[in-house]
């Protein structure tokens, strides 16, 4: 006799067994590695291509997005993996999706707050400001809104944090996951990257999918990206603030940090709630 589960929808699936044997290959350490490898290797090779064309430093990160997420398609399917499974892409509960796009408009105050407190970022505004034709503005921002959140979110929460559940205490994977997305970003702002990893990484483990997390990261491109555009050019050492500034923008630091565990907690409570048909499964380990 054969176990059934509860599919992310609420509805009984396929036996368990036969559900097993339809997903392919589980993913461990060596498959974060080589899917890693993989995004490296495509990334470089679009960019190496795409020199030919262009030396536009926005169509080059375009391409590094598209190759990245190329490479690793094709290294989960050559090696015979549920990309679905394996990158977290399962289906959550409607309601997770109003308390994600609210977690990422409170994230962008957040960023906001750190930015006045820690300075505007360089390399960012230096970047949005060499987009400087339509078509750059367009590359630019399908880089940035669309695959950006979509490759980093399945590369670092989908397989590197979901790999390191299944071998270490939930918090613990959550943060490796997170040190490494900061690091990713630099030295300059990693502190906040990893700030800014730790709520969107306990989302995705507790609703089991990437896809809350996209949409928290895309809210937050998004907002920023229109945001550089609108300033435009800033010269980032004549910037200052004065002190009642940055005590605005501490005071508003602290909101956005007590607005983000709350939504957390609603997160939680709609993962669990019957109304949704069957919760998420969940095992001891994954409880908070």
């Amino acid at each position: 006799m054969t176990e059934e589960k509860p599919d992310q929808a609420g509805t009984h699936g396929e036996p368990y067994e036969m559900e097993t044997a339809a997903v392919g290959r589980a993913a461990g350490l060596g498959a974060v590695f080589g899917a890693f490898s993989a995004a490296g290797v495509g990334a470089f090779l679009f960019v190496a291509v795409g020199t030919f064309f262009t030396d536009s430093m926005v169509a080059g990160a375009l391409l590094v997005e598209v190759g990245a997420l190329g490479g690793v398609v094709a290294y989960l399917a050559a090696t015979g993996r549920s990309i679905p499974r394996v990158l977290r892409l399962d289906r959550v509960p409607t309601g997770i999706y109003p308390l994600a796009l609210k977690l990422g408009f409170v994230l962008l105050l957040a960023n906001f707050a750190a930015t006045v407190l820690l300075g505007p970022p360089a390399r960012d505004i230096e970047f949005v400001s060499s987009a400087a034709s339509l078509a750059e503005r367009i590359a630019l921002a399908v880089g940035v809104v669309l695959l950006a959140p979509v490759i980093e979110e399945a590369l670092f929460r989908g397989m590197l944090q979901g790999v390191l559940e299944t071998r270490l205490r939930h918090w613990y994977a959550i943060a490796l996951a997170g040190l490494a997305f900061a690091l990713l970003h630099g030295r300059t702002g990693a502190l906040f990257f990893f700030a800014w990893s730790l709520p969107v990484g306990w989302v995705t483990w507790r609703c089991r999918s990437i896809r809350p997390a996209i949409a928290v990261h895309a809210i937050n491109n998004v907002v920023g990206i229109v945001g550089l555009f609108w300033s435009g050019p800033v010269d980032v050492e004549s910037v200052e603030y004065g002190v009642g500034t940055l005590v605005v923008a501490a005071v508003l630091l602290v909101v956005a940090c007590y607005w983000v565990v709350r939504l957390c907690l609603r997160v939680d409570r709609v993962v669990d709630r019957p109304a949704e048909g069957h919760p998420i499964e969940t095992t001891p380990m994954m409880r908070p």
